[in-house]
């Protein structure tokens, strides 16, 4: 993932060089694509056999960043939720190791899995409307209170499963609609490749 913030361009991706860990998420910085800064971790674990993968960072309202990811082997539920959506929020994209790591559970208790796709749209009330697709079911996961970890909702999407669908928000619209492209479950000999709107509701 690449992402401008305050002069800097920030390049944001999945290590596997680094011996003290399986995989990590790391970033690298420059102002002027020749020279690079050294790799800063985001997040990296303890546990040797743990792996952060998948990173999709949102500027929110509060001109905060939302950064999510995936935990494979994620302890917290390894039957339903093996590749567990973890998340931190920094005043700066480029401060996310410093933040407190949070599990993205919903109210009914249903931790998002595997493949996340984060953004933040004004919409939906006064906070705006943190949404959150997993690649392990349809529904949405989202939050109207600038990602405290105590309000998050599921939500159906109307959209099917899909591996990392994407989100986008559509132009002229006040951030209200919400174009999802599904390309579908991958390791299948068929899928089905789907674009969609879909409207964000209010808090």
């Amino acid at each position: 993932m690449i992402l401008m913030h305050e002069g800097e361009l920030g390049v944001f991706y999945s290590d596997s060089r680094d011996p003290k860990h399986g995989q990590k998420l790391a970033h690298q910085t420059t102002v002027d694509l020749v020279n690079w800064g050294e790799v800063v971790n985001d997040a990296a674990e303890a546990n040797y056999t743990l792996r952060p993968g998948m990173t999709t960072i949102a500027k929110m309202g509060n001109e905060k960043f939302i950064f999510s990811y995936e935990l494979a082997f994620a302890p917290e539920d390894p039957i339903n939720a093996a590749y567990a959506v973890h998340y931190r929020i920094a005043d700066s994209p480029f401060e996310f190791d410093q933040a407190e790591t949070m599990l993205l559970k919903a109210t009914d208790g249903t931790i998002a899995s595997s493949g996340p796709q984060t953004i933040w749209t004004p919409a939906g009330g006064p906070n705006g409307t943190v949404i959150t697709s997993d690649s392990h079911r349809s529904e949405f996961f989202i939050n109207h209170a600038y990602g405290d970890p105590s309000a998050w909702v599921k939500v159906e999407s109307g959209k099917g499963v899909g591996y990392t669908r994407d989100l986008r928000i559509m132009p002229n619209t006040a951030g209200k609609v919400i174009l999802v492209a599904n390309g579908g479950v991958y390791s299948r000999k068929e899928t089905i490749v789907s674009c969609g709107e879909w409207v964000v509701s209010s808090a």
